[in-house]
């Protein structure tokens, strides 16, 4: 009596198992499907809300750290600390090498961002990720243009100015779209 339970169990747990695996290959396998067809309708979206840009919109920022001794991949381009008007948070901000030299810890600047192109912004962090050396693509000639801005279809080229005003008197312009 007690081997027939023993074998009783021992099936049962067995049968469990399988049943156990075979669901959970099933729900792995319509997990795959559903995570591809996810990805399939982003890049579908992202593809049909690029536009075209042809725009300017300027924000004010406190320069907190020109980063002096950091040097950036691209030696045209380098990055300083940012803070804004009640954001109470510091941005890490690229800039053209030649504006950075211009700048002073401290002091208010308007930051002036001219859109240029086709291409999909939705938030800062997209127009930082665009930022573009009008100095680097200035001195360079067509054929280093082809291979330095190949996959390049947008540029945000960025104008700095010192300002004067604080507090609310700051400008801070929606993204342009």
């Amino acid at each position: 009596m007690r081997k027939k339970i023993i074998l009783f169990l021992l099936i049962t747990f067995l049968i469990c198992s399988i049943v156990y695996i075979v669901f959970l290959q099933k729900k792995n396998s319509n997990c795959n499907t559903y995570n591809k067809n996810i990805e399939s309708v982003t890049d579908k979206n992202v593809v049909s809300k690029e536009k075209e840009y042809d725009c300017t919109f300027t924000q004010t920022y406190r320069v907190v750290n020109l980063l002096d001794g950091y040097i950036a991949e691209v030696p045209e381009l380098s990055y300083v600390i940012l803070d804004k008007f009640l954001t109470h948070q510091a941005i890490s901000h690229i800039i053209p090498m030649n504006q950075k030299n211009k700048l002073e810890s401290g002091k208010y600047y308007e930051f002036t961002y001219q859109l240029k192109g086709k291409g999909y912004i939705e938030n800062m962090n997209d127009i930082y990720q665009q930022i573009s050396s009008t100095e680097l693509y200035n001195q360079s000639d067509e054929k280093t243009k082809k291979e330095i801005y190949k996959d390049k279809k947008m540029f945000v080229y960025l104008t700095i100015n010192e300002t004067t005003k604080t507090g609310v008197e700051q400008i801070n312009e929606d993204i342009c779209g």
